[in-house]
């Protein structure tokens, strides 16, 4: 049992795993919600992927229009899953165990691992990137550099990474700024660039632009109460799920319009030369930015990543699990190639396959089902996996990915994704009758031990 003097000490390492957090240890305020994810949105993949709709033939107004939708969508999800944090007391998986059981919480930890690992090795790359356009490092002498500045981040834990994510929501405000008003800068040579051919609108790119930007907010539903587990079990929901919207809604449609704006020019190269050409005599840095915009991305992605491996049962300190995320996503990223832009995309996709069913089944279960008794009985959890699996199973036809395309996606969306749409409402509709069909034999049972 450990002792209760975490409290809000930042220079110590942090105790607590997945296990639910003691009230005496609850501190804290809402307005951590904002930013959290204010900041670990506040970076150049958020920039990057907004470039995605002009990539997939929009014109400009069109893209702009797909991130607005798919942000505030997907915002919405995400604040859903924070705003329980503080009631939880618990990452949001384990906590889950009353929908899924054991065995369903060890599937699902083991894919948010994975999940965890690959926004590390994403971020690791472009950070890799830019490090190298600075200073005359190897790739994998960069890479270990940058990893070993996060994982001493995360190696702290909870209290430590918001107080880096408040300093970094101010540094890296002021120097995305300063990107802004460059690119706003060289506004007239992007408008000129936007000819009226230069795209249009095409339904399917279209639905698949805003499948990106929800499906970029939503993967990090499942670490949504990871940050908030610590406030006091008593804070207002309604104050969580506001400030968590705000603080990842806000900068990412600025980013993702910026990153439109600038993919209108047009430059064919790699990321970091695309930014050397834009930013000029700026450039380093722009760099700079860049490199310090991914850091606590990279923080969220070991830590949540160590939370997750403690969830699947392996018998690790917290400290010992965020070292093994960051073992596996510098591995994994030391054999990493191909076109990012193409890998990012069906990387996005790929994470709502599994996230929106499992969200629906977490969030039906959370809103609608805790009162049942039948919960206290720790079930093995066939419900909440019959209803994840099947929304899984219905949205095979509607996929879109490097992996599978589906007949209907193919042949009557234009290549559209909107899998992720009918896995959650198929998840949540299955779940709610099942659970409902459940509770009619527990109903009748005390009339039956009265008889007796």
């Amino acid at each position: 049992m450990k002792e209760t003097a975490y409290q809000e000490k930042v220079l110590e390492v942090e105790p607590y795993g997945v296990e639910p957090i003691p009230k005496e240890e609850r501190h804290g305020r809402p307005g951590q919600m904002f930013t959290i994810w204010f900041a670990i949105n506040l970076n150049v993949v958020t920039w990057f992927t907004g470039f995605l709709g002009i990539e997939f033939g929009l014109s400009l107004k069109y893209a702009i229009l797909a991130i607005i939708i798919g942000n505030i969508i997907g915002a919405a999800f995400l604040a859903l899953s924070s705003s329980i944090g503080a009631e939880l007391g618990q990452p949001l998986i384990p906590a889950s165990k009353r929908a899924f059981g054991k065995t369903g919480v060890f599937g699902l930890s083991f894919l948010n691992l994975v999940n965890n690992i690959g926004w590390l090795g994403v971020n690791l790359a472009l950070a890799v990137m830019a490090l190298q356009k600075i200073l005359p490092l190897s790739y994998h002498s960069s890479l270990l550099l940058i990893a070993a500045v996060t994982l001493l981040v995360a190696v702290y834990g909870y209290n430590f990474i918001h107080v880096f994510a408040q300093w970094m929501s101010v540094i890296m405000g002021v120097l995305f700024l300063a990107m802004f008003v460059i690119t706003v800068h060289n506004l007239p040579a992007i408008m000129s660039h936007t000819a009226p051919g230069s795209g249009g609108f095409n339904l399917g790119m279209f639905i698949l632009a805003i499948a990106v930007a929800f499906s970029y907010q939503i993967s990090y539903c499942p670490i949504g109460t990871d940050y908030a587990r610590y406030l006091p079990e008593n804070t207002p929901k309604k104050k969580l799920w506001q400030f968590s919207f705000w603080g990842a809604v806000s900068v990412c449609i600025w980013l993702e319009i910026l990153g439109a704006l600038t993919a209108t020019l047009g430059m064919h190269t790699g990321p970091m030369d695309f930014i050397a050409r834009l930013m000029g005599v700026f450039t380093i840095p722009a760099l700079i930015t860049v490199i310090f915009s991914i850091l606590p991305n990279n923080v969220i992605a070991i830590y949540s990543g160590g939370l997750a491996a403690l969830a699947m049962g392996l018998p690790l300190k917290r400290w010992a699990s965020a070292l093994l995320t960051a073992g596996l996503g510098v591995l994994i990223i030391s054999f990493g190639s191909g076109k990012l832009a193409h890998t990012y995309t069906n990387f996005l996709l790929l994470l709502s396959y599994w996230i929106a069913p499992w969200l629906g089944v977490v969030l039906s279960d959370f809103y609608y089902h805790k009162a049942n008794p039948w919960r206290k009985d720790e079930p093995k959890g066939w419900i909440g996996i019959v209803s994840f699996l099947c929304g899984v199973l219905i949205s095979i036809p509607l996929m879109n990915s490097v992996l599978y395309v589906g007949p209907v996606a193919k042949n009557y969306l234009g290549g559209a994704d909107i899998s992720y749409f009918l896995s959650l409402l198929v998840s949540v509709l299955i779940y709610h009758v099942a659970v409902k069909i459940k509770q009619v034999p527990l109903a009748a049972k005390p009339s039956a031990e009265v008889k007796n």
